[in-house]
């Protein structure tokens, strides 16, 4: 049984902020972007502290300076986190100069600015080089899901370009929302591009993983950052580089007792490729035994490292991966998986698994239940993330192991 997979890949375009007051400073950023392995820079207007006259000039020099590389222009309004130094341009006379000057690749232009004008501008940037971002920014609070989907929405009713939101999160559950926000409008929006973020230190995620729910844009920095919780271009690219690197892994996923490691092991010899195990590298990387990370610090701990490590299967050839039973219950690992190989769900009835692991005390999730009835439980809880992970499924009840191993190799090619 297959499944097509949810999401494709989408490797995000890194935008790099200019925020230098000057002109000189303005130069000289650019020319350090320009040098970068980065796509965008955006030149935020509310720190520029020349004249309003001056400002086509600096937009051809900075266009001259990327070549390839696309410029966005923003003046963004105190009302949304931007400079007060900007407060002295009027905004909308300004974002009308930069569409008819046509140097700029975008314009970043508030949703909660005038409808009409706003209106104005996005006709009269069809008629020119220059294309209309459609933006919100809430820097004190993350919005539920629902609103966020709505401005992504008018963004794209308005006619613009491109929508981007960028909300304070001050918890990790906030950058959740954002992630899975983007999600839900790239599932019925797919021609529509958008960028997403959580500001704050726990939005960090969004920044560098936003492109695994649709977000085609990331803000990263080579020194000053433009808003809160952007992170480092260098670490960006090495994220990046990871995640996408496409090493076409045979990835095992299942419950407890279905045959992970076994079949890993097997497949690894019989074929003559790699086996990684994501258990034993977050127990190289902590120096503590998965039931020493449960009982000291908590399975959401565990979790978190658990997550953090799979960026980490971008660096090895093509291998078979064993993971823990509970790895694709984050929706973040399972859009992480499916960008490193074909994902193969191992099932097996509870008896079936009762029977396998019932002498095997190294359990913490079955600690004082390792029963039927209780493993038959949780099974049912995780069925659902099993199976939206899984490209291929396997039951491994009463089968010849060198028989599935063959199975799931023909299955993988």
């Amino acid at each position: 049984m297959s499944n097509q997979r949810e999401n494709p890949e989408v490797r995000e375009q890194i935008c790099v902020p200019i925020v230098s007051l000057v002109w000189f400073g303005i130069l000289a950023e650019a020319r350090k972007i320009a040098e970068e392995r980065v796509d965008m820079a955006e030149w935020r207007l509310d720190y520029f502290a020349g004249h309003e006259d001056e400002i086509p000039a600096v937009i051809k020099e900075l266009k001259g300076i990327l070549g390839e590389k696309k410029l966005i222009v923003t003046l963004r309004s105190t009302d949304e986190g931007g400079e007060e130094n900007g407060d002295r341009f009027d905004y909308f006379e300004t974002i009308k100069t930069i569409i008819e000057q046509g140097m700029a690749d975008y314009v970043d232009i508030e949703l909660e600015k005038d409808e009409d004008k706003l209106h104005e501008m996005i006709v009269l940037a069809q008629k020119s080089f220059t294309k209309v971002i459609g933006s919100y920014h809430d820097f004190e609070k993350m919005p539920d899901e629902d609103f966020i989907v709505e401005k992504l929405m008018k963004a794209q009713d308005e006619g613009c370009d491109m929508g981007k939101i960028a909300c304070m999160a001050e918890t990790t559950d906030d950058a959740g929302r954002m992630l899975i926000a983007t999600g839900r409008f790239h599932a019925e929006h797919k021609s529509f591009p958008i960028a997403t973020m959580a500001m704050g230190r726990p939005g960090y995620v969004t920044r560098l993983y936003g492109g695994l729910y649709g977000s085609c844009v990331t803000f990263a920095t080579m020194g000053k950052a433009s808003a809160p919780g952007q992170r480092s271009v260098e670490e960006v690219l090495t994220t990046f580089d990871k995640l996408f690197s496409k090493p076409g892994h045979i990835i095992l996923i299942g419950f407890m007792g279905t045959g992970k490691t076994t079949l890993s092991k097997l497949i690894s010899e019989k074929y003559g490729i790699p086996e990684i195990d994501t258990d034993s590298m977050i127990v190289s990387k902590t120096g503590k035994q998965i039931s020493e990370i449960f009982d000291e610090e908590g399975e959401e701990t565990f979790r978190r490292v658990e997550t953090d490590i799979l960026d980490e299967l971008g660096t090895f050839e093509r291998s078979v991966v064993s993971c823990g039973g509970g790895t694709v219950l984050r929706d973040i690992n399972i859009r992480k998986l499916k960008n490193f190989g074909t994902i193969v769900l191992l099932t097996a009835k509870p008896e079936t698994i009762h029977k396998r692991i019932h002498k095997d005390n190294s359990r913490p999730l079955l600690d004082g239940n390792m029963n039927v009835g209780y493993i038959g439980e949780l099974l049912d809880k995780r069925k659902p993330s099993y199976e939206r992970a899984a490209d291929v499924i396997i039951a491994t009840d009463d089968r010849d192991i060198e028989e599935i191993a063959e199975e799931i190799w023909e299955k993988t090619k």
